[in-house]
């Protein structure tokens, strides 16, 4: 009798050989946090942590962070980090401050179900590490103890130039803590794109004062989550109106006003929707006419050899032909007239952008230190990295092609990719000039 065939290990992708997975792994105080730390160690990179449903508490996770924060820790690019319900304390924060204070690398850090209280000096550290840090995403959900105290401070402090999402539902938020939110969501620190602050005590009143405030100074929120928000008291007893007539003044609002409000909020968030896509799409219009326009002559162009990859070098008389196209004609009239004229005129060409946005937009365009390299980094090539490549879409692909990069060194395109290259190469210029986001402030323009 013979031997059973013996199966094929599993292919493991590469993509996830950097997690770390101990989700209700049993793992406790300092001994569960050896574990996770020999794990990390075993291995040669580490991009996500998800540890959540353990019992690390503030002992364990003391330990771990301070082991990340070490030189050996650094040298680990996490990006996502998950540590929900480990029964954490304000203490343990503290650790995870000290690793977050000028963390570039770190983008997601989930601490729902935890046992943090709303220690105002312990919250005013984490906010200010936090405006340090290149985090994009916050989840407190279901801290229940954090409640008013820590709303004001967070709120207060908060002006993180990278944090696009926070999730704060079942908070024990009240209406008391309402106007530090919406303070911080009408001034120009707040950036977020999604905010979600479900299963809390904010009560009509505030959830209207929200809304207006949305409405009338914020255009970055794209998706607004206020559900399961009534007040335990009337409506009447929330502090937190600019336009308190607008309100009922007795009893708690009927549940067709929630459905006004809820419906009013949508209407505000396709209004931010639009005009961010609109924003978008003139930016990018405007700098493909500002270059040619305003562009230096191609004498003072510097040199454009690849200086961080080995790639293939153009020729010099390619390289005078790559930048030739953006430099205008000796004969065209726009040249002679005057730098205002030319940019108001071409002002048109963006009427939904802002002053300032164009400014930006215009001082981009005009300076060949901007311009691509013209170094070619063909497939097949070392030069050649993944961060150059699209991660095409299974479901997009014909019967028996390999997934892989663009096919050919030519894009894929952002139907047939999970992750377009060019996609995200326009959304960091968009964001380097400021112009990922409508910009409201239109004083002084010549209608």
């Amino acid at each position: 009798m013979g031997f059973p065939k013996q199966l094929p290990a599993a292919r493991v992708p590469l993509s996830s050989r950097g997690y770390i997975d101990r989700m209700d792994a049993g793992l406790t105080a300092v001994r569960g946090a050896q574990e996770i730390i020999s794990m990390i160690s075993s291995r040669r990179f580490v991009t996500k942590l998800i540890l959540g449903h353990n019992e690390l508490a503030d002992d364990g996770c003391v330990v771990l962070f301070k082991f990340l924060t070490s030189s050996v820790g650094r040298k680990y690019h996490i990006a996502e980090i998950s540590l929900n319900g480990n029964s954490i304390g304000n203490r343990g924060l503290m650790a995870v401050v000290e690793y977050l204070q000028r963390n570039r690398v770190l983008k997601e850090l989930f601490l729902q179900n935890n046992k943090f209280t709303g220690d105002a000096e312990t919250f005013a550290a984490f906010t200010t590490a936090l405006n340090t840090s290149h985090l994009e995403l916050l989840s407190l959900t279901t801290n229940r103890s954090l409640s008013d105290p820590f709303v004001e401070v967070f709120f207060s402090l908060l002006d993180s130039p990278r944090l696009r999402e926070v999730h704060l539902s079942a908070i024990s938020f009240t209406p008391q803590a309402a106007p530090h939110l919406i303070a911080y969501i009408s001034s120009p620190r707040c950036r977020l794109h999604t905010l979600k602050c479900n299963g809390n005590s904010i009560g009509f009143r505030a959830i209207k004062s929200i809304i207006r405030a949305i409405e009338r100074h914020n255009f970055s929120l794209l998706t607004v989550e206020l559900y399961a928000n009534h007040a335990v008291g009337a409506a009447s007893s929330d502090n937190t109106s600019e336009d308190d007539e607008d309100d009922e003044s007795g009893g708690p609002a009927s549940l067709d006003a929630w459905k006004a409000s809820e419906a009013q909020i949508r209407r505000v968030l396709l209004r931010n929707a639009h005009l961010k896509r609109e924003t978008e799409k003139e930016a990018i219009q405007l700098l493909r006419y500002a270059r040619p326009l305003l562009l230096a002559g191609s004498a003072h162009i510097p040199s454009t050899r690849c200086t961080d990859c080995s790639c293939v070098e153009l020729s010099g008389p390619l390289d005078a032909v790559a930048v030739a196209d953006y430099a205008p004609s000796k004969g065209f009239v726009f040249r002679a007239f005057p730098t205002e004229l030319q940019l108001y005129i071409m002002s048109f060409l963006a009427p939904t952008l802002s002053p300032a946005q164009r400014i930006r937009i215009y001082t981009y365009a005009s300076s060949s230190e901007t311009l691509p390299r013209a170094g070619l980094c063909l497939p097949g090539f070392p030069g050649r990295t993944s961060s150059n490549l699209c991660v095409l879409d299974p479901a997009s692909m014909p019967f028996g092609m390999s997934s892989g990069g663009c096919a050919g060194g030519k894009c894929a395109g952002t139907g047939n990719s999970v992750l377009c290259h060019k996609d995200q190469q326009r959304g960091e210029w968009l964001a380097a000039v400021d112009c990922a986001v409508y910009d409201p402030h239109r004083e002084g323009e010549i209608m």
